[in-house]
């Protein structure tokens, strides 16, 4: 019995290190990469211009030069995908009702905030409203928003709707720190490329995002630029993940760093 417990230690032990070192996954293809220089994202449009996660916000970015559009996505009450980071409206405007309370047509009629020197009115639009400019981006990356582990869920099916609709294998990131939303895609519509938002918030970070990334199997790390160094970024280019780095505003971090995508707020001072 005891040589049983010990050669099933081993044998345990031998396949870990072969996952870890030696294991590879097979990615999506992502064409919109530059080998001389990484792609910029509009982190939410341009929010420091306008609104962020609007239209006007996402025309702006497209004016600077971005090369690609980061936008968040949530579930109205009617089932209707959303574009919008909080879970209320308080931060953005005067009401402070959660999003997935109301439907898209209550959501649609709110007036947001407007940054000091912006003129237009910006409102919240849905998922479908962002059609017209896809063709005018490298790529777009969709951010699931996720109050909780097994909140989120039914985002899903709509979402692979319009990727399916609009064609977006190879010009479309979905990322979220939610690693069960991004398994469950994964096994649903193998052909998406995938972004996993590193989480700093659980214990043994490390290693607990690790292993969700191997039963993610994604192309993508996306991480903060303060945690570059760390020894995941290492292992993940190992594996063949490209690494794009949130939220970088400052041009002298934006040139220190080796990374293939950068998300900013500050599209005029990194471009």
């Amino acid at each position: 019995m005891i040589i049983f417990f010990v050669c099933t230690a081993l044998a345990l032990s031998a396949y870990m290190i072969f996952l870890i070192f030696f294991w590879n996954w097979r990615k999506n293809p992502q064409p919109y990469y530059d080998k001389k220089e990484p792609l910029v994202f509009g982190h939410r449009g341009s929010p420091n211009m306008v609104t962020e996660n609007t239209l006007p916000s996402f025309k702006t970015a497209l004016a600077q030069g971005v090369d690609g559009i980061e936008l968040d996505v949530r579930m109205s009450r009617d089932g209707q995908i959303v574009i919008f980071h909080d879970k209320e409206l308080s931060r953005l405007s005067d009401r402070s009702e959660n999003i997935k309370d109301l439907s898209l047509a209550e959501i649609q009629c709110i007036e947001l905030n407007k940054q000091a020197s912006q003129r237009e009115e910006a409102y919240i639009p849905s998922l479908a409203d962002i059609v017209p400019i896809i063709n005018h981006v490298k790529v777009l990356n969709i951010e699931l928003k996720s109050d909780s582990f097994f909140d989120g869920h039914k985002l899903l099916r709509p979402l692979i709707d319009f990727l399916n609709k609009y064609e977006l294998n190879d010009r479309c990131i979905v990322s979220s720190f939610n690693p069960m939303l991004l398994m469950r895609l994964r096994i649903a519509r193998s052909q998406t490329i995938i972004g996993f938002l590193y989480n700093r918030n659980r214990m043994f970070h490390g290693w607990d995002n690790m292993i969700w990334i191997f039963r993610v199997q994604p192309e993508n790390l996306h991480i903060h630029y303060s945690m570059l160094n760390h020894w995941i970024v290492r292992w993940a280019r190992n594996k063949g993940m490209r690494i794009n780095s949130y939220t970088i505003n400052d041009k002298e971090v934006f040139n220190s760093v080796h990374i293939d995508g950068v998300f900013t707020d500050n599209i005029e001072y990194l471009k």
